[in-house]
């Protein structure tokens, strides 16, 4: 799979999200209410793989993730830093292939993006997820109910050898 492919796939999901569940936006539901709505619209977009939210596994294991402690969003029975993404996209079972984690942000919440992004990043990294993107809801009262990716993570490399112009000049 590709990124524009991917993209353009999350963007369809979103636009469903505005289209059936604006209410939702409007009325600042829960992140996790969002999340599953949207989890429903991509499953529509790749219906080769599940797609589950919160998912906390790593095959049988916890997913745990080396990143700062403050960034992890769980923790275990014995304060142990823990992983739950807020949307996943992949086959189930430790091999995968794990093509999207997603992490989502309300206008509501005051906290900045920097530990979704370490998520992200880190899930990408450690766990081999293909994709990874970072999306902003608007929930604010008053506001235009809007949602939009803010951030995509994939491996950039691969991605310019896979679009290199071969008429270009170097």
């Amino acid at each position: 799979m590709n990124l524009i492919t991917v993209q353009a796939r999350v963007d369809a999901a979103l636009e469903a999200i505005l289209l059936n569940d604006r209410h939702l936006l409007e009325y600042d539901v829960s992140e996790r209410c969002l999340a599953a709505r949207l989890s429903f619209y991509l499953q529509g977009v790749f219906p080769a793989y599940s797609v589950d939210v919160e998912y906390n596994r790593a095959g049988q294991d916890p997913k745990r993730l080396q990143i700062p402690e403050q960034c992890a969003n769980a923790t275990n029975d014995k304060g142990k830093a823990l992983v739950v993404p807020d949307i996943i996209v992949h086959r189930r079972g430790k091999d995968g292939p794990n093509a999207l984690v997603v992490e989502m942000k309300k206008t509501t919440n005051p906290d900045d993006l920097g530990c979704d992004r370490k998520r992200v990043q880190a899930m990408r990294i450690q766990l081999k997820y293909q994709f990874g993107v970072l999306i902003e809801l608007e929930t604010r009262s008053g506001h235009e109910p809007s949602t939009r990716c803010v951030e995509w993570f994939y491996d950039q490399a691969s991605f310019a050898a896979a679009n290199r112009n071969p008429w270009a000049h170097p």
